[in-house]
């Protein structure tokens, strides 16, 4: 009984309630910026980039994403960017997130079925991106710690600061919805313009097979020409 007697059911709960908002936050800002990158410049498939994303965001919620908010905590309190500018904060922000995805990127591709040479793309495009998206990143887990109420952020213009917990609620349930649906249309994108891609190229290989029948008529040159103009257009 003695074992029990410290225990604290508001604390946990409290901790669940961090632990959450910390990962949801994150969550939110990374996943269509990365979903985007990974296909339209790692050359992902869809469904390979979709695993990724869902292997992360199980990560995420498994431990990975208090981690980085955490660490991101710990990083500002030894540089002391609460007294910093906004411009400062934004620069440690881009830092901290570029380095983080270093060590956590490249394992989440291989992982996911991409090949070396997709997540060693993946990778750098995720270090590169991370220069950009991590202030996305840090202003979305400080917003979310407001509208919870695990942590206020002076960040946030006072306007939106002094909303009503059922409006700011409202806001974070309009941020889920959106973050799915952009994710989901960049998948969507994606599987348009492979398919395009691949029609171009039957295109131009019912083309060979036409122009092998007739060996007599058949311009090599002039051939390959006009397809990888096609393929490319």
């Amino acid at each position: 009984m003695n074992k029990f007697k410290n225990f604290k059911p508001k604390a946990v709960l409290n901790g669940i309630k961090h632990y959450a908002v910390d990962t949801t936050g994150l969550l939110l800002a990374s996943t269509p910026i990365y979903a985007a990158m990974e296909t339209f410049v790692a050359g992902m498939d869809s469904v390979v980039s979709m695993e990724s994303r869902l292997k992360a965001a199980g990560l995420g919620f498994l431990g990975m994403g208090v981690a980085y908010a955490k660490g991101r905590d710990f990083s500002n309190k030894i540089f002391k960017m609460e007294e910093k500018s906004e411009k400062k904060k934004i620069l440690h922000d881009s830092l901290y997130n570029a380095g983080f995805n270093i060590a956590f990127a490249f394992p989440v591709y291989l992982s996911s079925g991409a090949s070396l040479n997709e997540a060693l793309v993946g990778t750098g495009g995720a270090v590169a991106l991370g220069l950009v998206s991590g202030p996305i990143n840090g202003y979305s887990i400080d917003t979310m710690r407001d509208f919870f109420g695990t942590k206020k952020s002076k960040r946030l213009p006072r306007n939106i600061q002094g909303f009503s917990q059922k409006i700011k609620y409202g806001l974070v349930a309009a941020s889920i919805v959106g973050a799915v649906g952009l994710t989901k249309g960049v998948y969507e994108l994606n599987d348009f313009l492979q398919e395009k891609k691949l029609n171009k190229k039957e295109i131009v290989m019912d083309n060979l097979e036409f122009f092998v029948e007739d060996q007599n008529t058949f311009d090599a040159t002039n051939y390959f020409s006009k397809n990888l103009e096609l393929i490319y257009s």
